[in-house]
Parts: C-alpha cells; structure tokens; sequence
C-alpha cells in the first residue's frame, strides 16, 4: 500500500518551527505501524524554511518527503490547500492519505476534505481517527464519538484526519540509515505564471506570442497566417 502523510507547516517561534504537531506525528506513527511493506510518503506544502518536519518524517523512516511549491500556502484559504494537496497526492499515487486533524484552518478540519473532494468521488474521508490498521480491501480505523468508541472498515482509496488521543505526542523512532533527500514538486507552469502576473500588474491580459517563422512564398505566407 502507498501512504502519504500530509504534514503541516510549521508557525510560531523557534522551538515550533523546530518540532513536529501532535496530530501530525501521530498521523506519522499510525502510517509506519501498518508495517515495512507499505512505503510511506511525507508531503508538505511550504517554503524552504518550512521543510523540519519533513526532515524529522524522514528520520523516523518515511520513504520519501516531498516539499509542494507553487503558492504562498501559509496565506491560501483550506480550499486552496486543498487543492494543491490533493493534485500533489494523485502525482504521486496514493491508496491511503493521512494528515493531522488540527491545522491552522480554524479548527475545523477542512484540508483533510478539501484533500479528498479534489481526488475525485472515489476517495473517501472519515475525520479525528484514533486507531488505524490493515482489513480485507481496506483499512479499519477508530472514531470516538457521542462517548462511544466506534470501529469502521473502510474501503481504498481514503483520506483519514488523525487526532492525538493521548497525551503529548508520540515518540517517533529515529533512522540509522543516512536519509535521503527532499524532493520538491512544483504545480506551476512557469510560463503560465509569468503571464498572470503580468496580467495582474499591467491590469490587462497578454497574448500569447507565436514563434516566428519564415516564409519563402505566397502559399507558405497565407499557410502561416492561418496557422
């Protein structure tokens, strides 16, 4: 199975920026729990300046972690997030997406379902798991609710939001292997963006230039201009 981890960007002083949410690590330990076979993927959309606990994923295991670039994603409403996330998810395949229940939406919880609306009506999306593990087909997961304890089978593709149910975060292991490095992938055409941001600035929209091509005769000047 393919799971991918979407992690937060971290906010606040130095020791937040340094450490990994509560939420998101255990989205992380629930992810690795499922065992060696399946391959763990850490995605976060963020600056540079944002990539610690892409760092700390890949030191407690993950596969791969993989740094979204493209928009100012700290200022982007959930659906924004979203979005981007879950374009980044079906670029990268995925049967299982976990992420952290409390973000910086409000409380809410509405990346996770924003994640799932934009993979398509095939992905499903259950909120605040306490407990995650394999079934025939799927995953079994815990949501506590109403003061029951209630156990789901669900099946694949998913998207679960994950909340700490014990306190402090847990402990994540710590690689001994070198690990490898951040991958960055970028939704953005670079040529598309250029012409936007024109557009904003000169308040009006650019053509799209045509390459340049030399005629030799009539019948190839009236082809070209028809081109």
């Amino acid at each position: 199975m393919k799971i991918v981890v979407c992690l937060h960007a971290p906010r606040g002083g130095a020791a937040e920026a340094a450490a990994i949410g509560g939420d998101d690590a255990q989205a992380l330990a629930l992810a690795f729990g499922l065992g060696a076979a399946h391959t763990v993927t850490a995605l976060l959309a963020g600056a540079p300046a944002d990539e610690a606990p892409l760092r700390r994923a890949l030191a407690a295991g993950a596969t791969r972690a993989v740094r979204l670039v493209g928009e100012d994603y700290g200022a982007a409403d959930f659906h924004t997030v979203g979005q981007a996330l879950g374009t980044a998810v079906k670029r990268l395949g995925a049967d299982l997406v976990l992420t952290g229940a409390r973000s910086d939406d409000d409380g809410l919880g509405a990346v996770p379902a924003s994640i799932a609306r934009h993979l398509g009506p095939g992905a499903l999306h259950v909120a605040c798991i306490e407990t995650l593990a394999t079934a025939d087909g799927g995953v079994e997961v815990s949501v506590r609710g109403g003061g029951r304890l209630r156990r789901l089978r669900l099946p694949l593709p998913a998207v679960l939001s994950v909340v700490a149910s014990g306190p402090g975060a847990p402990v994540l292991p710590e690689a001994t292997a070198p690990t490898p490095a951040i991958e960055v992938l970028s939704l953005v055409d670079p040529e598309a963006t250029v012409v936007r941001r024109r557009t904003e600035l000169l308040g009006q929209p650019e053509l799209p230039q045509r390459p340049t091509t030399e005629v030799t005769s009539a019948d190839a000047f009236v082809a070209a201009l028809e081109r």
